[in-house]
């Protein structure tokens, strides 16, 4: 098993075995080559006699032991492989890019990007890279600021089991009287929606959910939810995360001390930048951020964080951490709990060209109901008026993403999905631009570390004339009958959102969408505006 090698309490062993090692092969038993489970992942490891400076190759993300013997032998040509080939497979191709040599400078680098500055090099956790165009874009984000630098202020929330049987809440179905009462669990968030899904009256487990429509949610709309408040409520909310904020950043001057010393404030009383803490390395998406407002709480299998003394900031930090380069640097260090420590070793860097921009989609994609109408206040700009897309689906009616106004309206979060999608991906090109990442090496990162994505780029997710995500059960009758080149009745291309219990008619053309091109589009365009 690999936990040396990423343990935080492992390090003077880490030392010993980094000067010992000459080849680390790290492999993921997906195709149940081995009697473990098919996801489980292990290395094998051959160590030497010590040296003064570590020296070994690496290789990770191995299916199959072929592939890091034919690698030696590869040429180095063509495009680097990755998770998955192009045709949705387990990715065994040999290559010469899958060798990773280590040494004492590929330590600092991840040091730089996962340790303390008082953590001795040889002890650093180990950094996985799948192939070396991933690991040169790991050195590159190594030398960037770190979330950390924001000194965050993080709140583990209520412990499920521990917390409930205190009688701080309790299980019980259904929409809260206001946000106060709000406790939101895992499955409510996905990236930059902070109302993804709702649990279902049933709340049979932890799969029991519903997906929402965004395009019906109700401008005062507050969640559903699986557990309420219980006993005495200056007791829940006393319990509940307090930080320690400066007097001047107090939310609401009644807060502030007499002396203007500061003092204790709830973590409830911020938007707060809030994740899922478990993490699947192999999915569609490993880091899961969303912004949730102030009053509610969630149990520990979310994460939050705010930044009292600058909370215009938050904005740009839920776009760092939904970006694919933050998401990139969790699957690299091959975190499944992501707790404070991680999320502070995040590059993020505010670059004053691109911060408008990037602030609007952060908030466009956020702000999703009427409680969210200080902070989008407190964010806005005249400079969000002047905003453009940079590319995606050009439906009939689209708004351009600057056509907002300084108060928040129904029509301020993005609500049709081909817009989502597009302002999640021109986020992510302007994390690249700001980290000097370039069009290339977002293009590799996507391509080779995000292969469920990129399968469901290729082949689920197909947009309508209107922009909206057509569901599965009118694509089935849409190919059956010949596609876009089909003849239909209305009927079949027609479906009833099980969110929102809303009819939809779907409109063809059907379309899927070239996550490169459009990316490559986005730098071209953001590249000509910045001065």
């Amino acid at each position: 098993m690999e936990s040396h090698f990423t343990d935080e309490k492992a390090g003077p062993l880490r030392a010993e075995t980094y000067r010992r090692l000459r080849r680390h092969w790290q492999f993921i038993n997906e195709k149940k080559l081995f009697e473990i489970k098919d996801n489980k992942r292990f290395g094998v490891n051959i160590y030497g006699a010590e040296r003064e400076e570590p020296r070994f190759i690496q290789a990770a993300s191995l299916y199959h032991p072929d592939t890091v013997i034919r690698s030696f032998s590869h040429d180095g040509s063509g495009d680097e492989p990755g998770i998955k080939d192009p045709d949705g497979n387990w990715d065994i191709r040999p290559h010469r890019g899958r060798l990773v040599h280590v040494d004492h400078e590929t330590l600092r680098t991840w040091s730089e990007m996962l340790e303390d500055p008082e953590t001795p090099v040889l002890e650093t956790r180990m950094v996985y890279a799948v192939n070396k165009a991933t690991a040169d874009v790991l050195n590159k984000l190594a030398g960037a600021p770190r979330m950390g630098q924001l000194n965050l202020q993080f709140s583990p929330g209520w412990h499920e089991k521990n917390d409930r049987t205190k009688g701080y809440f309790d299980s019980e179905w259904g929409v809260p009287e206001s946000w106060d009462d709000v406790i939101l669990q895992g499955s409510h968030l996905s990236v930059a929606r902070p109302m993804f899904k709702y649990p279902n009256p049933t709340m049979l487990h932890n799969t029991d959910w519903t997906e929402q429509d965004i395009e019906a949610l109700a401008p005062d709309e507050i969640p559903v939810t699986s557990y309420k408040p219980r006993g005495d409520r200056a007791k829940y909310d006393a319990a509940y995360t307090h930080w320690e904020v400066p007097a001047a950043e107090h939310q609401g001057a009644e807060a502030a001390e007499p002396n203007g010393s500061g003092r204790s404030q709830s973590a409830r009383d911020f938007y707060r930048v809030a994740w899922r803490r478990m993490a699947a390395n192999t999915g569609e998406r490993t880091l899961i951020p969303a912004l949730i407002p102030p009053g509610a709480a969630h149990t520990h299998l979310i994460y939050s964080a705010a930044v009292a003394e600058r909370p215009d900031v938050i904005p740009l930090v839920v776009a760092f951490a939904g970006s694919l380069l933050a998401d990139f640097v969790i699957r690299s260090i091959q975190k499944n709990d992501i707790i404070y420590p991680t999320f502070k070793t995040l590059p993020y860097v505010e670059d004053a060209r691109l911060r408008s921009a990037t602030t609007l989609r952060a908030l466009r994609l956020n702000c999703v109901a009427s409680e969210y109408a200080r902070l989008w206040a407190a964010g806005f700009t005249d400079e969000f008026l002047t905003e453009r897309w940079t590319g995606g689906l050009a439906y009939e009616g689209r708004a351009e993403i600057g056509d907002v106004t300084p108060e928040w309206t129904p029509a301020t979060p993005l609500r049709v999905a081909a817009d989502r999608r597009q302002a999640l991906l021109e986020i992510d090109v302007l994390v690249a631009m700001a980290l000097g990442i370039t069009a290339d090496e977002l293009c590799t990162i996507y391509r080779t570390q995000f292969p469920v994505l990129a399968g469901y780029d290729r082949t689920r997710d197909h947009y309508d004339a209107d922009g909206r995500l057509v569901p599965n059960s009118v694509q089935a009758v849409w190919r059956r009958k010949g596609g876009n080149d089909g003849v239909y009745v209305e009927s079949d291309l027609s479906g009833t959102h099980p969110g929102a219990g809303v009819e939809y008619n779907y409109e063809i053309p059907f379309l899927t969408r070239d996550r490169e091109a459009d990316i490559r589009m986005a730098f071209e365009a953001f590249s000509r505006r910045m001065p």
